[in-house]
């Protein structure tokens, strides 16, 4: 009886000497860094744009943000807004999300001669971001980034400069 129990506790502390590397594995944030492209939806304002493309990298997938900010003249700060990117995780469809914070930048980098194309470097952190899958939120964290181009095209129609067009690319960076 004696060299029964002496098996038990010598599997039970094999089971446990497995299980709290397991533990404390699970625990330790992975940041994954997503090359983002894309463009910006019609009906942009003055402090309002919103965009949507394709995610690269780690978190592959379709990525969508909405980005609200002072007045843009020539420079804006980030007053807010939402980010998500719908890819798999572990195997799952999964939807990460997260919020704009407030003081973020919208930068004028470069602008052409005359009614030409603008530059922007876009920059903020994400609040809030959480990992979903079809069974509930898996995972969330603290502050991740933002980091985009943003490029108005533009042109003069009539005397007035119109922007028809305008693109995005740039990273993201998440951790869970």
């Amino acid at each position: 009886m004696r060299w029964l129990r002496k098996i038990r506790l010598s599997a039970t502390a094999v089971g446990m000497a497995c299980i709290v590397p397991l533990a404390v594995a699970a625990a330790t944030p992975t940041t994954y860094t997503d090359s983002i492209s894309g463009t910006e939806l019609p009906g942009a304002t003055s402090t309002q744009g919103s965009f949507a493309g394709t995610a690269s990298g780690p978190l592959p997938g379709a990525w969508a943000a909405t980005i609200d900010h002072t007045v843009l003249s020539p420079n804006a700060i980030i007053s807010g807004g939402t980010f998500s990117l719908a890819t798999a995780f572990n195997g799952q469809l999964a939807q990460v999300t997260g919020n704009f914070a407030n003081g973020g930048t919208v930068k004028l980098e470069w602008h052409a001669w005359g009614c030409g194309n603008q530059v922007y470097a876009v920059s903020d952190s994400l609040n809030d971001v959480a990992v979903s899958t079809l069974t509930g939120k898996i995972a969330s964290s603290g502050v991740d980034s933002f980091a985009a181009t943003l490029t108005h095209y533009r042109t003069s129609i009539f005397g007035f400069c119109v922007t028809y067009a305008a693109t995005v690319s740039g990273d993201v960076s998440l951790t869970f």
